[in-house]
């Protein structure tokens, strides 16, 4: 399906993801609006897109990509024909015979869709290669955007011109007539970035269409909004709330709140992470959520927080309740983007998007640090650019990958880390000043002479003796190398098979950003134990509160000034003295 689905369509399959489209029209609006390009962006609503596909245009469809015969019958005994009733009162109908359209919940529905509205992106390829439709380009290297694909949600983007706007209705009146998907043009949008007010009126009004605003939603994330305005972040936060308030008349345990809090609080903002850069402030209001939440429930009122959130955080074999940190999850998350950048072997549009926007350089670099950027880098980027920054070791990056070279010849001898914890050029600098080689890859430095490999290191002038001796240095700490005929690939040195991960990815950030001091041995295995206990959630998280000795005693309430009347001091009493039977002696307060 990749070879036959263009790669403006992201939906369902492999290599390719739902906020890739994001990304691109993302990239658009911020170049549009630093550039002060016009641009339009038209969004497109499908009325009921599976249930309204002409079979006839899908069997079309399958020739044009050149399926045989036998695997169209194939498809149309599985699509085609079929009855179905309605229940009116309970009571089934006669049965009415299916003439069109899509089986929801059918395995091959979404990927039969693909083929059927790739006719529509066929369509606009070819108005753009006639002439007849501008897209946005994207800088000078010739690559322009006209529409994106997920699925049915659609993006029609081009230059503000009248004929852009002629273009766009006949295409989907033309699809529309072809296929069957019809557009309803009044719930559909069309955008405008440094379009004349009177312009829009008039280019909405022939599309009888609504007039968007920027920033807008798209995949339900914000596409145009700065990252870095709490405004930004209002929906997430507001979503959280919602969630919470229809906890309020739930009576749960602590350890019912832990699931909650792991599975669904933690849950809700993992889209937003997976392509922007939560701000400090927000992170803030998110974790504070949590925590009121763990201690106290939803009801209003100041909480008592009895273990420090960054213990909380910790794992759970080392003390904690296992609760993720948000910071670590979206650098986790962020930087899965850097990851495929480097992965030759996805080919994807907004791979295009970025190196026509930024240069080649960002698909063979594992480090940005220090590396300059066009004064039009968006938002996005620069947060990408800037992860290190996040992390006490600035060069968490660097450490976390590395080249595995096989035939070497895509892999800089001087300038990549392929050998050893460091690049060569930072090992052998004075050599690395005097090599005319500076950019050549591996199997560039290098001949097979027999069955050895001989280095052939050329420099621009004669070494003196300490220079030589720093060569032969080189040379002796390479012998060891040996080509095959494998690709060079990235290695991700966090997990034992090299292939990133969120989770290796997300382990790692922990151990640098939620640091508590370790426990002793002892108290290790005692945590681990209680975690293997078959008892309730609820009995465990109590055991392990009162482990800590942050258990409502008497003497823990009036540590924290909680004026109580005399009189119920006795129901602690019992409490007091299961605490003094297990407590745990640690040198650092909680």
């Amino acid at each position: 399906m990749n070879s036959v689905i263009a790669n403006n369509q992201s939906a369902f399959l492999k290599g390719r993801n739902l906020v890739d489209g994001v990304l691109v029209v993302n990239e658009v609006v911020d170049l549009a609006k630093r550039t002060g390009k016009e641009c339009l962006i038209f969004k497109v609503d499908f009325e009921k897109a599976y249930d309204s596909v002409d079979w006839g245009f899908l069997e079309y469809m399958l020739h044009r990509f050149g399926f045989c015969d036998k695997w169209i019958g194939w498809m149309r005994a599985c699509v085609c024909g079929g009855n179905l009733s309605v229940l009116v009162n309970g009571s089934p109908t006669a049965e009415i015979n299916i003439k069109r359209g899509l089986k929801q919940g059918d395995p091959l529905a979404p990927f039969l869709f693909l083929l059927v509205v790739e006719g529509f992106g066929g369509a606009m390829r070819r108005a753009v290669d006639i002439g007849l439709f501008k897209g946005f380009p994207i800088r000078n290297g010739g690559l322009s955007i006209s529409h994106l694909q997920y699925a049915d949600d659609t993006l029609c983007i081009g230059e503000a011109s009248v004929e852009n706007i002629w273009v766009i209705k006949a295409i989907l009146r033309g699809f529309e007539l072809a296929s069957g998907l019809k557009v309803n043009f009044w719930k559909s949008s069309l955008m405008g970035i440094n379009v004349s007010d009177n312009f829009m009126e008039l280019a909405c009004t022939f599309l009888n269409c609504r007039e968007g605003r920027i920033p807008f939603k798209y995949l339900g994330l914000p596409v145009g909004a700065n990252p870095r305005r709490l405004s930004t972040w209002d929906p997430l936060l507001e979503s959280l709330r919602k969630k919470l308030n229809s906890w309020g008349n739930k009576h749960v345990s602590l350890g019912g709140r832990l699931v909650l809090i792991n599975s669904v609080l933690n849950s809700i903002p993992i889209f937003y992470l997976s392509f922007l850069k939560m701000l400090v402030q927000v992170i803030k209001k998110v974790t504070r959520i949590q925590r009121e939440f763990l201690w106290g429930g939803v009801k209003g009122g100041k909480k008592l927080c009895w273990i420090k959130w960054r213990v909380v955080c910790q794992d759970k074999k080392k003390g904690g309740l296992g609760v993720r940190d948000i910071k670590a999850i979206n650098i986790s998350l962020l930087i899965k983007w850097r990851w495929r950048l480097l992965q030759h072997d996805e080919r994807s549009l907004w791979k295009e998007v970025l190196v026509a926007k930024y240069g080649e350089h960002i698909l063979h670099s594992a480090e940005w640090r220090g590396v300059s950027r066009p004064y039009f880098s968006s938002c996005w980027w620069n947060d990408i650019c800037d992860l290190e920054d996040c992390v006490q070791s600035k060069n968490w990056v660097g450490d976390a990958l590395s080249r595995r070279v096989g035939n070497g010849a895509n892999t800089r001898f001087w300038k990549d880390k392929w050998f050893g914890d460091s690049p060569l050029c930072v090992k052998f600098p004075r050599l690395f000043s005097l090599s005319i080689q500076k950019d050549a890859c591996v199997s560039e430095v290098g001949v097979v002479d027999g069955d050895r490999w001989n280095w052939r290191l050329n420099w621009r002038r004669r070494l003196f003796q300490w220079e030589v001796d720093s060569a032969s240095q080189l040379l002796a700490s390479l012998d060891s190398f040996s080509p095959s005929l494998a690709l060079d690939k990235w290695w991700w040195n966090f997990a034992p098979d090299g292939i990133f991960s969120v989770k290796s990815a997300f382990d790692s950030l922990s151990k640098e950003l939620v640091v508590v001091p370790p426990l002793p041995p002892f108290e290790t295995r005692i945590f681990s134990k209680i975690w293997e206990s078959p008892a309730p959630s609820k009995v465990i998280v109590f055991s392990w509160q009162l482990l800590y000795d942050r258990v409502p005693t008497k003497s823990n309430l009036l540590l924290r000034v909680v004026v109580m009347p005399p009189t119920l001091f006795h129901l602690f009493d019992g409490l007091s003295d299961m605490a003094k039977n297990t407590k745990v002696r640690r040198g650092y307060r909680l």
